[in-house]
């Protein structure tokens, strides 16, 4: 999350290294950046072996646990068309600015996903309930009165064009939890299926998905990149997740690096074996790719585990706990924050965001350290959060 803050900051930024800018499309090669979408992908697929299994042993029905997973693929498919909808934005059609439309609409999704403490007396859980319904009304209004303007100049209501980050990974959960539950944790079968996915995208990189020809459009990315090399990604986390679980037969720290460390490792001499089918290219979404990508992943989880639970180092990453507990409000809160800074600036006549941030414009090491800036003002705001339990769940 806080690496996505970071990287997102000195996006277009000049005199930014190499190291730290997505490798254009048509270059063979990946970046720290380009491996940070993917961590996502990964640690998505790790959680849902453990969530599901939480939410089985608290004896929540199949129809219960199909209609959450359901919610939540909805709620970040729709939180994505927001997202990827303010480049069309039409201030004059929809008749308020664009600041603030999505201030209005980010403050209504955290009030709509907020929890509350568990131990909350009956009259704030009663409160909170009153603020959730407003905040859900609030963001159907400002659902119907949005207009945007396509590239052929039409003016339109919201539409997905792409579903954006979070549509991407309500996407590909969706998919790890059907495998996931299909297989019955089975590894053989998440193997197997990390494998059919990789095939997926291939064939689909070589016309062999076009009869999905309305279902592809539908995705934008299409079904081999959506369902293929991205979902594989997830399915990855699903293996390394299963490790993890309270039943799981490798328990102990040893036979548990092994497995992740061999598993990336696998994972890494496959996406180079098959480099040369179409490359590494984090934009196209290649299946070498997906597959180095799962690989480090695999090896950056086992060496956290290593470090954070088997050896007990646990206080060098007391400070990323909070984003950890609340990682949707991390997300969002860059948005949130440069939206609340605009408005305010108009209202006094003064350009906050400049004032705040006057390195923003340089590039190079200047850019970096303003965009460390934010990152650390995003990371305290959430930490604050946190620990007054305003924690964001879909």
């Amino acid at each position: 999350i806080l690496t996505m803050v970071f990287v997102n900051s000195i996006a277009g930024m000049s005199g930014i290294p190499f190291l730290l800018r997505h490798a254009p499309a048509a270059m063979d090669a990946y970046t720290l950046t380009d491996l940070v979408f993917p961590g996502f992908l990964f640690i998505v697929g790790v959680s849902i072996p453990l969530a599901l299994a939480r939410r089985t042993a608290a004896k929540q029905t199949a129809a219960g646990l199909a209609g959450h997973v359901l919610l939540r693929t909805l709620a970040l498919l729709f939180l994505g068309v927001i997202q990827v909808n303010r480049e069309r934005f039409s201030a004059a059609a929809t008749g308020i600015g664009a600041d603030l439309w999505y201030f209005l609409a980010y403050a209504a999704v955290f009030a709509v996903w907020a929890s509350g403490p568990r131990s909350a007396t009956r009259a704030r859980r009663t409160t909170l309930l009153v603020l959730k319904v407003a905040a859900v009304l609030l963001l159907l209004a400002l659902v119907l009165v949005f207009r945007g303007r396509g590239p052929e100049g039409t003016v339109t209501w919201l539409r997905h064009s792409w579903w954006g980050i979070l549509g991407m990974i309500g996407w590909t959960y969706l998919a790890g939890c059907v495998i996931y539950v299909a297989s019955r944790g089975n590894r053989v079968f998440l193997a197997g299926a990390v494998g059919l996915t990789t095939a997926l995208y291939v064939g689909g990189r070589h016309g062999a998905l076009d009869i999905l020809g309305p279902i592809n459009r539908f995705l934008e990315h299409g079904v081999g990149s959506i369902f293929g090399s991205h979902t594989s990604v997830v399915l990855a986390g699903v293996l390394a997740g299963t490790l993890f679980l309270p039943d799981s037969d490798i328990e102990r720290p040893g036979p548990r690096l092994r497995f992740l460390s061999v598993m990336g490792g696998l994972l890494l001499l496959a996406g180079y074996i098959l480099r040369p089918l179409h490359g590494f290219s984090k934009i196209a979404g290649t299946e070498s790719w997906a597959l180095v990508s799962a690989g480090i992943c695999s090896l950056v989880l086992a060496a956290f585990y290593a470090a954070f639970d088997v050896a007990g180092w646990k206080a060098p990453a007391a400070f990323l706990r909070p984003v950890g507990r609340n990682p949707l409000l991390a997300y969002l809160l860059p948005d949130q924050i440069g939206s609340g800074l605009l408005l305010l600036g108009g209202l006094l006549h003064v350009d906050l965001w400049r004032a705040l941030w006057p390195l923003a414009d340089k590039g190079g090491p200047a850019g970096m350290l303003n965009a460390a800036a934010v990152t650390a003002l995003v990371l305290l705001v959430t930490s604050l959060c946190t620990r007054a339990r305003f924690i964001l769940r879909l």
